[in-house]
Order: structure tokens, then sequence, then C-alpha cells
């Protein structure tokens, strides 16, 4: 739900997401060991380009899926009341708010173990050499980008619906931005062969270059989108000042391509805090104004448990992304989400309910977290 708490999007965007995502690949490639402008040389890799193509057709299906239910929602929205209007914000935050890495290996798991159909990479639909035809193949085809297409839009149409209230423009923008991490974890649970799945390698691997490569390429597919979304008019200003500049980047992104080289996870876990908080706090800094002391106090923790809530999320990606095994305490709760063996793939496909368990729990923690903070807030303006 990072869409809910960042200030209005900034001019020129696209320029700003580019520079910085050249900056972030620079930082990465010399945090690896290599040189400053080695990352950039992604844009001229042709199977890394090509695997980009390949997910930029993932994401465009995906985005207009869930731009037509978003709209959709909202209009009719406009039309329940705020009791409605409640219970599409909050069903969308349930599932923007569920673990992907979760979330994906249980749909596949549903979708080959208990109906035993088809996913193209991964268990691919065979046929007889006699009855080959080329609609089924161009089904086949088309099957194996609309499989992570359609997942893919479940947390964007939930980020979506829990943003409703603010304008659809902004709400796509930052789609654009952070849905890319939400495709790195989905096109390595279903092996597909894009951008999303180069990077999983690479993380895992410690290829520190190939990171900073990918992450080139993913600052110019953000803009790409963003520069399409520009051109539909829109009422709402342009956010100002460096504040507004920084929230309007794909931190979370960045950090998760930091697990190339930084091994302690706790040190990720609270860099990402970091970085959620500093996203958000121009928006939480607008509210303190005028407010006294203890109201002030108030906000503070309100803001601190919602940012706390988005990191859950997050923290589950990082751990399915991550080189080190997990063990012990908290990392029990996410070692399901991780599958790195074929075996562990295999039995997650036949029962996915310990995948499934792990995601309800991560969501509930979420979920409790955002509901503390609400009513922190709502006490705030009691007092007031």
């Amino acid at each position: 739900m990072i869409s809910t708490v960042l200030p209005d999007p900034p001019r020129l965007l696209p320029v700003r997401v580019v520079l910085g995502g050249m900056l972030a690949s620079g930082v990465i490639a010399i945090g690896g060991g290599a040189g400053f402008f080695s990352g950039w040389s992604g844009l001229f890799d042709v199977d890394l380009l090509v695997r980009g193509g390949r997910s930029v057709l993932v994401f465009s299906l995906a985005l207009l899926t869930a731009a037509s239910l978003g709209c959709m929602l909202s209009w009719l929205t406009e039309y329940g009341g705020h009791v409605v209007t409640a219970a599409v914000v909050f069903l969308g935050r349930w599932v923007a708010q569920f673990p992907v890495a979760a979330l994906t290996w249980s749909l596949v798991g549903w979708w080959i173990g208990s109906l035993g159909r088809p996913v193209e990479t991964l268990m691919p639909f065979q046929l007889d050499v006699d009855l080959k035809d080329w609609r089924l193949m161009l089904g086949a085809e088309l099957w194996e980008y609309l499989a992570p297409a359609l997942i893919l839009a479940v947390p964007l149409s939930g980020e979506l619906m829990g943003g409703i209230g603010k304008p659809l423009r902004a709400r796509l923008h930052s789609l654009c931005l952070h849905g890319m991490a939400w495709l790195i974890v989905i096109e390595d649970v279903l092996q597909f062969m894009g951008w999303g799945e180069w990077m999983a390698q690479a993380t895992r691997a410690g290829e520190a270059v190939n990171v900073a490569s990918g992450l080139v390429v993913s600052a110019w597919i953000s803009a790409f989108f963003c520069t399409l979304l520009n051109a539909f008019p829109t009422s709402q200003g342009s956010g100002a000042g460096a504040l507004a500049t920084v929230s309007w980047l794909p931190w979370p992104l960045w950090v998760m391509a930091l697990s190339v080289s930084l091994l302690a996870q706790e040190k990720l876990w609270l860099l990402m805090w970091v970085v959620i908080g500093v996203m958000s706090f121009p928006r939480f800094f607008s509210k303190l104004r005028g407010l006294s002391a203890a109201q002030q106090s108030f906000y503070w923790v309100s803001w601190s448990f919602e940012t706390l809530s988005q990191l859950v999320v997050w923290v589950a990606a990082i751990a399915t992304l991550h080189s080190q095994s997990l063990a012990g305490g908290v990392m029990r709760i996410l070692k399901p989400l991780v599958i790195t063996t074929p075996g562990q793939a295999a039995q997650n496909l036949s029962n996915p309910a310990q995948m499934l368990n792990a995601g309800f729990v991560l969501l509930g923690a979420s979920i409790v977290l955002h509901l503390l903070g609400r009513l922190l807030m709502l006490g705030t303006r009691d007092r007031g």
C-alpha cells in the first residue's frame, strides 16, 4: 500500500526515475566491487533487453487488468456511500498485503496440483504430434504470458482498491514504480524468462553487475509506463520540493537489490523500514502542522505502526530472494516462502497449506499494525 502514503507525484517523474535508477545501479555495482558504469552495460545486453521486453508485455497486461478493475470500483464507490467505500478499501488492503510469494505458489499449486491444468513455464501442455494445431500452440504461447500477468494483477488491483480516494493516475504511477518488485517474485516462482527472473537469479548468485544492469533496465521500463500515464489528464497538482522527489523513487526495489551484497537480513529489514518511513514522511509531516504536542506524539506512533505494516510485505519479498538460509526466531514464519529446490517446489505444489498459513500469518500481522495505526490516528482527531 505504498501509494496511500506518498505525496503528490512531482513533475518530470519519468526523468527522475531514470536518473535515480542509473545512480542506484552504479551504487550496487560499486558495492559488488565493479566499476560505477559497469551496470549501464545492461542497456546493450541483448539477452537482458529481450527479457525486459517479455516483462513489459506481462506488466502491460497486469496493469490494464488492474486499472480496469480500479476504475470500475472507484466509480461504484461514488454511489455506494462511505460504508461501501470503506469495505472496498479494506478488501484492497487485504489483497495488496498478502505476501506475493505465498499468493503465487498457492495459485500455482491450486492450478497444477488440484485442477491438473498446465502452466507453460513449469509444466507445459503436451500435445501429440498429430494433434498439434496452430491455434493450440498460439494458446499455449499466450498462456505463458497470461499466467504471470493475471497473478501480478491481483496485488496491483489490491493497491488500486486500497487507495480509493487518492487520484487514480497517482496510484497508477506508484504501481509503475513498485509493482516491478512483485514481478521479480512472480517470474521467479513461474520460471518465466523475463527481467524479474534475471534479477532473482542474479541476486541469489551474488552477481552485482547483473543486478545493477537489471536496475537500469527496470528504471527505463518504469519511466516508459509513467510517460504513457502522463498523457492522461488529471486535476491533481504536482508535488514540489526535494522530499517529493525522494519519495517518488523505487526505494523498496533498490533495497531488495542490495540483497546481492548485504548478507545480514536484519540490516536489510531495518533499511527497508527507513526508506518506507522516508517515502511517507512528506505526507505525514503535512498533517502535524497546527497540532498540540500530545496530538503530534500520537501521530508519530501511528506513522510508525503504518510503516511497520508496509514493512511486513517487503520483508517477505526479501526473504524469498536472499541467498542466505533462514533459521530461528521470526525467520521460521518466513521459511515456507523460500522455495529453492525442485523437491520443495513439488511438495508445495502438492500441498500448499504451509505456504498459505505463512502468508495469512504475515497478512494478519500487517493488518493488525495498520489497524493500530488507524486507531491512534482516530484517537488523535478525537483529542483535537
